[in-house]
């Protein structure tokens, strides 16, 4: 039962019900029913300068946030696609585009990317607001970075219309939804037309749904929703913006995320892991204390140590996860190989998770990196196991990463030139020949028995791959899928079923956020605590494709003391 409403809330509610109607207060019935709650036109006198006090909070709550947001410069990446009609599924992606940087709030916003641009999306990066918004992702993302705010400038009661509609709760926070309208005087380049949804603590916002209003001459811009976490106490940020606009022909969508902010501040669906595997005998390790080192061991310490600084700095940049529960998960199905294969020999394994949507995997000295994306779209734990094998088969092959990166000095760059300075992919014969072992450590697996699953992914990702070139275009490690002909660990389709994307029973690959939720505030990553939805027909499939999410909404004491519970 929610009962973290105020006096004023219970005031408004009651005072803007319709004539006649028996009152129920928040708390008093689930969230449905609260949300079936209309908000009658006619107010009383007290009740319009209640709802006038409502407003006057909100908007100064509105610049508090734009203010407290030029002391944050978080991580950014924008992944959009580009969708045909499809009279069987509904729509099929025929190209993408990407953008990984940081945005900056000091002052307008604008992005810093980490990735390399060409000169046209420079060029198209600059323009806002233009007349459509089939153009490049640098450009899309000046619209939605720009979709953090309202209206810096003029969202206030002489150029906005307030027209609350109802209360209902976003996630598990009470909210009054309003309607907000640019007047006639306020029609310039960017004003805001649409819905709000504000929290009944400080009058926060933290839901915006609606679009930019251009100026007459140009066309409405793209249609987006802005979702704000209470990530620190009074604080709500952006974590999340999904666009969609079509032309009649294609339709785009896109995902925004945000996270790191702590970088401003001090410093049905298989379940996975249902097989564990126990060792006889603990695995061995390696390190002996206090004994002189052999020329071997000190080669070792020297790889571990380029190791040790590659991850440090990608954490550092917020590119890849601070250790958490999801490496645990992915530990477990390496632990499965090993102990399975005797791989005895091997230092400690452990696994770790890139925070961008490009599927990818790569291994450096004893771990395994999967990018956030490749795991969001993995079917079931086979299709894990089949990445997990092929980057431990690196691994027990001893092809080693660049020792070069041992020395400090090396990783001494800037966030936006790290990517394109590391050097960590492998060569074609070590991809051929982790292949070949990584089919033997499958074989001998307890996967051995569904890898018609894992192929079933090949598949599809072969698929989608021409038309997706950002989605499997790697920032670090090597291509799932090159050309849409060589495919990594090809060998496993032959034990596949045919793929038949109208069958609402074959799964080969999910959509796009599917498994991994992401703490805008460190970049922390877990699964996602979700309710299997059965399908209806085909076009619910989505195979690695964009669609709208609903971020859990709570607020930062009660996520917290949920946190402190699960430990």
């Amino acid at each position: 039962m929610k009962m973290g409403y105020s006096i004023r809330t219970r005031s408004l509610l009651a005072g803007l019900t319709l004539p006649g109607t028996l009152v129920i207060l928040a708390g008093a019935l689930p969230a449905a029913f609260c949300q079936t709650q209309i908000l009658a036109p006619r107010q009383s006198n007290n009740d319009a300068a209640e709802t006038s006090r409502i407003i006057d909070r909100v908007i100064a709550s509105e610049h508090r946030y734009t203010e407290n947001l030029k002391k944050y410069s978080p991580r950014v990446e924008t992944y959009l696609q580009y969708d045909r009609p499809d009279a069987e599924l509904g729509e099929t992606v025929v190209k993408d585009g990407y953008f990984l940087g940081r945005v900056s709030f000091f002052g307008k916003p604008r992005e810093i990317s980490f990735v390399r641009l060409n000169l046209l999306d420079q060029v198209r990066g600059d323009m806002e607001f233009v007349a459509t918004p089939f153009l490049s992702p640098v450009h899309f993302l000046n619209r939605l970075a720009a979709s953090t705010m309202l209206d810096p400038r003029h969202f206030d009661l002489e150029h906005y219309t307030f027209a609350p509609v109802r209360w209902e709760y976003v996630g598990d926070v009470w909210c009054l939804a309003i309607n907000v309208r640019p007047m006639p005087n306020n029609m310039d380049t960017g004003a805001f037309e649409g819905r709000i949804w504000v929290e009944d603590h400080d009058y926060s916002i933290v839901r915006v749904n609606g679009k930019r209003v251009d100026p007459a001459g140009f066309r409405a811009s793209t249609d987006f929703e802005c979702w704000r976490e209470n990530l620190r106490p009074g604080e709500w940020m952006p974590v999340y913006i999904y666009s969609e606009d079509s032309d009649g022909k294609l339709t785009i969508k896109s995902n925004t995320y945000l996270w790191g902010y702590d970088l401003a501040s001090a410093h049905g669906e298989d379940e996975w892991t249902k097989i564990v595997v126990d060792a006889p005998t603990p695995l061995l390790d390696t390190s002996d204390s206090g004994a002189a080192f052999s020329p071997l061991q000190g080669e070792r310490n020297f790889e571990a140590q380029a190791e040790n600084n590659v991850l440090e700095r990608l954490e550092k940049a917020r590119l890849i996860a601070p250790p958490g529960p999801l490496d645990k998960i992915m530990e477990t199905v390496v632990n499965n190989l090993v102990v399975t294969n005797h791989l005895d020999r091997l230092p400690p394994l452990h696994c770790r998770v890139m925070l961008t949507t490009p599927l990818e995997s790569f291994s450096l000295h004893s771990t395994i990196v999967l990018s956030r994306g490749l795991i969001d779209v993995l079917p079931d734990e086979a299709s894990l196991a089949m990445v997990l094998s092929h980057e431990l088969a690196h691994i027990a092959l001893g092809h080693k990463v660049k020792t070069m990166y041992a020395f400090n000095d090396r990783l001494n760059v800037p966030d936006d030139e790290l990517l394109a300075g590391l050097d960590i992919a492998r060569s074609p014969q070590e991809e051929k020949a982790a292949d070949a072992k990584a089919l033997e450590f499958l074989e001998n697996s307890p996967y051995k028995d569904k890898l018609g699953n894992a192929g079933l992914f090949l598949r599809a990702a072969a698929a989608a791959a021409p038309h997706m070139p950002h989605l499997f275009g790697p920032h670090l490690g090597n291509r799932l899928v090159m050309r849409g002909t060589a495919i990594r660990m090809a060998e496993l389709m032959s034990k596949a079923p045919k793929l038949q994307p109208a069958r609402i029973d074959q799964i080969a690959a999910l959509p796009l956020g599917s498994r991994v939720e992401v703490d805008a505030w460190d970049g922390s990553v877990s699964f996602l605590k979700q309710k299997p939805v059965a399908l209806l027909n085909a076009s619910e499939k989505m195979p690695f494709q964009v669609c709208p999410m609903s971020p859990g909404m709570v607020r930062y004491e009660e996520k917290n003391s949920n946190k402190i519970a699960a430990r």
